[in-house]
Formats: structure tokens, sequence, C-alpha cells
């Protein structure tokens, strides 16, 4: 028998686990650790430990190796007296005992033992599923600063344009205050022409609106009456044999398979009566079939489709605790 692997099991879900006749190894929860040298982040684990005073069955071992192997008690406890003998007598001839999963016993002296851990499995569920990892610090690298030549040679040629522009520009505002403004001929020939057709334009727009004034042109557009009306009366179209029925017809019709009970009823009459007050609250109820038994049974709502049955179910059971669910599939 494989005793520690029944230890093995019992730790996950305890702190203690007597061995009788040989020790208590004990579980104690350890937080998460970080290496500052190996940089290692370790998950929170339970940390072993061996005392060999603790040596008194406390029935747990046994009661456990029990049910497992599905054998007495006593028949248990037996087994687990052979096997100690057997890891004491490795001890007193090689001075070392491993135990699988759990850790290394080595004999110091005649009675003192010395205890090393193994670190292959992590006892603390609540650590499930984590495992170590290296994680690597950031390292903030100072920011040089640096001058772009180019960019320095292109500020400094914009510079110098935008100088020379601003120069040319208040050279030609010089220029232009200096220029005496003269008259000529030509200009009062401009200004006579102006005034005749400023003139002309006035007295044709004054003409324009005498006219519309004088026979009341509309400016909005006149839309024509009509001069006829339709007296003919026209055959009504039937449509009957159109696309439109033959796709009607192809439609297949819902079918019902999954229904929601409320009760079953011996008597016709009460499920009418349960099926009345069902309608007043809102469900769209009737009856079902009869079952096996001969019940008529009364469904609060009908489905084609099982999710919608099942959404439908949760939503009712709600307030109606003992409805369930019928399929006539």
């Amino acid at each position: 028998m494989k005793l520690e692997k029944h230890i093995s099991d019992l730790l996950y879900r305890y702190d203690l686990v007597i061995v009788p006749g040989f020790g208590g190894i004990i579980g104690r929860r350890k937080p998460a650790r970080i290496d500052r040298d190996t940089y290692i982040f370790s998950p929170p684990y339970k940390d072993l430990s061996f005392n060999i005073q603790l040596q008194q069955n406390d029935g747990l071992l046994a009661n456990y190796i029990a049910d497992v192997n599905g054998i007495s008690y006593e028949d248990s406890l037996q087994a687990i007296q052979k096997t100690v003998r057997e890891w004491r007598r490795i001890l007193q001839k090689e001075k070392r005992l491993k135990l699988d999963q759990i850790g290394i016993f080595s004999l110091i002296g005649d009675q003192k033992i010395l205890f090393l851990a193994l670190t292959t499995k992590n006892y603390l569920t609540e650590a499930y599923g984590l495992k170590s990892f290296v994680y690597k610090p950031l390292v903030v690298q100072p920011v040089k600063q640096f001058i772009d030549k180019t960019s320095a040679e292109k500020n400094s040629e914009i510079a110098q344009s935008v100088e020379i522009e601003v120069v040319k520009q208040e050279a030609t505002e010089e220029k232009t205050t200096n220029i005496p403004v003269q008259s000529s001929h030509n200009s009062h020939k401009f200004w006579k022409y102006a005034a005749v057709f400023v003139v002309g334009l006035g007295l044709f727009t004054a003409g324009i609106g005498i006219l519309r004034h004088r026979y009341q042109v509309s400016e909005e557009p006149v839309f024509q009456k009509a001069t006829f009306v339709l007296k003919q009366d026209f055959p009504p179209v039937n449509i009957a044999n159109s696309r439109l029925d033959k796709s009607e017809k192809n439609i297949k019709p819902v079918v019902e398979k999954y229904f929601i009970i409320g009760g079953a009823f011996r008597i016709k009459a009460n499920a009418e009566k349960e099926i009345k007050r069902l309608k007043k609250s809102g469900y769209p109820a009737k009856i079902v079939a009869r079952n096996k038994f001969g019940l008529w049974m009364v469904a609060y709502q009908s489905f084609a489709t099982q999710d919608e049955a099942v959404v439908a179910l949760s939503r009712i059971k709600k307030q109606h605790s003992a409805v369930w669910l019928y399929s006539n599939k």
C-alpha cells in the first residue's frame, strides 16, 4: 500500500496528518514571495514540516484509508503499522527515506530525524493552477537631449526668408505712399458714362413694375385644373391565384411541442375552471392532453422550441413553483 499517496491526498484538505507510530506532517500557509536576486515570483503555498512528537493516532488517516479501499478500520490500522515498520527499517539501514510528493527524511544519530519538504506539489487549494514565473524589472534609461543640425539650419533659412519678405513689403509700402495722384481726361469720361448707365437702369426697373401692376401678372405659377372626369368603371382584378397566395399556402403552421404544465385534473370540468383562472391572469392556457393516468393536463403556455420553453419556465416558477415542463415529441 502506498501510504504516502493517502497522506498527500489529505494534505490538500487538512493542515495536520498524523502517521501513528511515525510522526505528524504539518502544513502552514505561506504568502506569495519575490526573489530580488533571481526575479522569480512564487504564488502562495503550504509549507510542510515534520514533528516526531505527534505519534498518537487521531483516526484521520486510518478512517480515510478504510473508506478509500473499502476495508475495516482495524485492517487499515494494521496496514499503517506495517508500512511504518518498513519506513523505520529503511531509516536505520540507509539513514534516508524519501516519500513521493512529500519530502525526504534523514536520520541523524539514533532518534533525531531531519525533514526536507519537496516543492514539486503545492497543497494550498487557494493557489491551484498558479505557477512561478520570472519577471524582469523595467530599466529607466536617461533621455539624451540633442540638437538636430539640419533642422536648426532649416529654421534659420526660414527666419531669413521671412525677414527678407518683411523688408520687401515695407519698401513697396514706402513707394506707393510717395506716388502722386494725377487726374486724366479719360477718368472724366468714365464717370460720365457710368452716370448715364445708372439712370437708364432705374427707368427700366420702374417700367417693369408699372406693367406688372397694370396687367396683374402673378409671380406664383398657375396650375391647370382637370378638364375631364373618368366615368368608366373598371372591373376588379382577381389576384386569388397570384404568387403571394402560393407563398402563403407554402407556409407551414407552427407545431407546439413544449408545454409548461400547471396541474393535472381527473375531472375535465375542474381543468376548464383552471384554464379560465389562468386566462384571467394573462396566460394563454389550454388543455394539452390526458396522461397515462387519465388526468387532464392544463398548460400555462406552449412553445415550439425548447429554448423558449425553458426561459418561460424559469420566469413562471418565480410565482408558481409547482409548474413543470412537458414535451410531446
